[in-house]
């Protein structure tokens, strides 16, 4: 059965968390809110009753982006994140979720890599500690490489 869940990869290098990824159960509100500032709330909130409050929700931060407040997910969509996200993270499931950056994974390397140590451009390239190189932001363009 679906269930909610928070999943931060540890960086292969220092462990901190590469990404943040929260499946947000129907009508719940997510893990950390009683640390959110009234204005994340409120901006949650929000989005939530723009979309039927009933439904699985999706709190996605990477290495250069994230989803703000978070969208909508149908139960399908749901539970192939959910999947994903099984523990222990491998890059040949957590790639299953189709998250533009792989949750901060470098493919070649099979781990995660935390902000500090992609080697980021100003346009979003990223280069892991082993110089694999990968677009990490959704709206990357390659005048850099």
């Amino acid at each position: 059965m679906l269930q909610a869940f928070v999943a931060e990869p540890p960086c292969a290098v220092c462990g901190r968390p590469a990404a943040h990824v929260e499946l947000v159960a129907p009508g719940a509100r997510p893990a950390d809110w009683q640390r959110w500032s009234p204005q994340q709330r409120d901006a949650y909130n929000a989005a939530r009753q723009r979309h039927d409050d009933q439904q699985w929700w999706l709190l996605f931060s990477g290495i250069v982006a994230g989803n703000g407040s978070g969208r909508p997910v149908d139960l399908a969509e749901a539970q192939r994140i959910a999947n994903a996200f099984a523990q222990p993270y491998r890059y040949a499931a957590v790639t299953s979720a189709g998250f533009y950056d792989d949750a901060g994974f470098c493919g070649e390397c099979d781990a995660p890599y935390c902000y500090h140590h992609w080697a980021v451009s100003r346009t979003g390239y990223g280069r892991c500690p082993r110089s694999h190189g990968k677009s990490l932001d959704p709206h990357w363009w390659p005048d850099d490489l």
